[in-house]
């Protein structure tokens, strides 16, 4: 389910990802493996109420690969067992894509993206405004920084960055 929120654009998602690299002790141009990030998440500032559980494949619905839950004592990242191990084992772009997204709810939730729940989602909702694009589009600013991609083909950003295809191809669109 995709709510509505407050807007943003490109230049500050790009301003966003600069500051998640940041806080998490990476370059500007360095790639993230995100199963390593999910172990440090309690350790970085802002990130100590986040938490995560790989789950049983069965646990989260068919289409859900991976989820984050707000409660009142912080975030849960669930993770399904073979999203996770494809994760790890860098054998897919996509499942670090999934994990990385889920890590981003936290941040994005502080930098004040809160949903607005008495309006959901429209067809009419710019997509700027919707929050799992904006979730979406930031983990792909830090899993593929914009100034570190430029020029560089997507066999390339998915080589340095273990992303998919799909997602390298996005990149070169924007």
């Amino acid at each position: 389910m995709d709510y509505e929120t407050k807007p943003t654009n490109r230049y500050e998602l790009r301003l966003y990802a600069a500051l998640f690299r940041s806080i998490c002790g990476f370059s500007q141009d360095e790639p993230i493996d995100p199963v390593a990030l999910l172990d440090r998440l309690p350790e970085l500032e802002g990130f100590e109420d986040v938490r995560y559980e790989v789950v049983y494949n069965d646990a989260l619905p068919g289409n859900v690969p991976a989820q984050c839950e707000k409660s009142d004592d912080g975030y849960l990242i669930q993770i399904k067992e073979s999203v996770y191990k494809g994760a790890y084992e860098r054998k897919t772009g996509g499942h670090r894509m999934h994990i990385i997204h889920e890590i981003m709810h936290p941040f994005v939730d502080k930098l004040g993206f809160k949903p607005i729940f008495s309006r959901r989602l429209t067809k009419e909702t710019p997509v700027y405004r919707r929050l799992e694009w904006i979730v979406m589009a930031l983990a792909g600013e830090v899993m593929m920084p914009y100034e570190s991609t430029e020029g560089k083909t997507a066999e390339e950003i998915m080589r340095i960055y273990g992303v998919s295809e799909r997602a390298a191809k996005k990149r070169l669109t924007y």
